[in-house]
C-alpha cells in the first residue's frame, strides 16, 4: 500500500472514531439522568429529567402507633381497675380494694374488687351491702342503695346475682355507678367519702376511702351490680 493509501485509511478511521464518541454523548442524556445521585452535594435534577421524577414512586417513612389502652375490668367507660393490693392478708381471707371513681358523659363508675387473698375458697353471691361516710365517720343520710343499675345508667348492664366460688387469689367485682347531678339550692351536694362494704360472707365488713370521693351531687342514689369474676 501506497503512502497516500495508508493517509486515507487513517482519515477513515478517525471519522469512525468520532461518530461513535458522538453517538455515545448523544445516549448519555435521558438514560444518564436517571441515574443521577441525590443527597447532599448532589446537582439539581431539572429539565426533563425533573418531570420524570415526578412521576416516579416515592416511599415515605411509617410512624408507629401505640393501640389505644383498653378500658378497665369492666364494660362502663371511664370504670377503673381497682389496685393491686398490698400489704398482708386479713385475717377474714379476704381483701376489698377500689380504683379511682371516673366520670364518662356526667355518669360516675367505680369499681369494688374482693380478692380472696386466704387458704380456703369463698362462696360469694349477690349484692354488697353498703354503708356511706363522711370524712369523720358520720353517716350519710338521705341515699338509696340500689341492687341493680336500670334505674341510674343502662351503659353498665347488671347480670343479676349468681353464685361464685372465689378459689385462693382469685377475684370478684362489683360497679357502683350514680350521677352527679345538683339541682337543689337549698341542701349543699353529697359526697361520700368512706364506703364500708359487706360482701355479706359472714367475715366481717371492710371501709374504702375512694379518690376522689364519690360525688353524689342531689340525686340520692348509688347502684350496684352483682359479684362476678374478674
Amino acid at each position: 500500500m501506497t503512502i497516500r493509501g495508508m493517509a486515507a485509511l487513517g482519515r477513515a478511521g478517525g471519522l469512525v472514531v468520532t461518530a461513535l464518541l458522538v453517538t455515545a454523548c448523544g445516549t448519555s442524556g435521558p438514560q444518564a439522568s436517571s441515574a443521577q445521585v441525590s443527597g447532599p452535594g448532589a446537582p439539581a435534577v431539572t429539565g426533563a429529567a425533573a418531570d420524570a421524577d415526578r412521576w416516579r414512586v416515592h416511599a415515605d417513612s411509617l410512624e408507629t402507633v401505640s393501640p389505644a389502652p383498653p378500658y378497665g375490668s369492666v364494660e362502663v367507660p371511664g370504670a377503673a381497675k381497682a389496685t393491686e393490693p398490698v400489704g398482708p392478708c386479713p385475717d377474714s381471707g379476704m381483701r376489698i380494694t377500689a380504683g379511682d371513681a371516673n366520670a364518662a358523659m356526667g355518669l360516675r363508675a367505680l369499681t369494688v374488687t374482693l380478692t380472696n387473698c386466704g387458704e380456703a375458697a369463698l362462696q360469694l353471691y349477690g349484692y354488697p351491702r353498703l354503708k356511706l361516710a363522711e370524712k369523720d365517720g358520720t353517716p350519710v343520710d338521705g341515699v338509696r342503695v340500689i341492687e341493680g343499675t336500670e334505674d341510674i345508667t343502662t351503659a353498665q348492664p347488671d347480670a343479676g346475682p349468681a353464685r361464685l366460688t372465689l378459689r385462693p387469689a382469685e377475684a370478684a367485682v362489683t360497679v357502683l355507678v350514680w350521677h352527679n347531678t345538683y339541682d337543689d339550692t337549698t341542701n349543699p351536694p353529697v359526697t361520700v367519702d368512706r364506703v364500708t362494704v359487706d360482701p355479706q360472707l359472714g367475715r366481717g365488713t371492710q371501709t374504702l376511702v375512694p379518690d376522689p370521693a364519690l360525688d353524689l351531687g342531689s340525686t340520692g342514689r348509688l347502684g350496684t351490680t352483682a359479684w362476678r369474676k374478674r
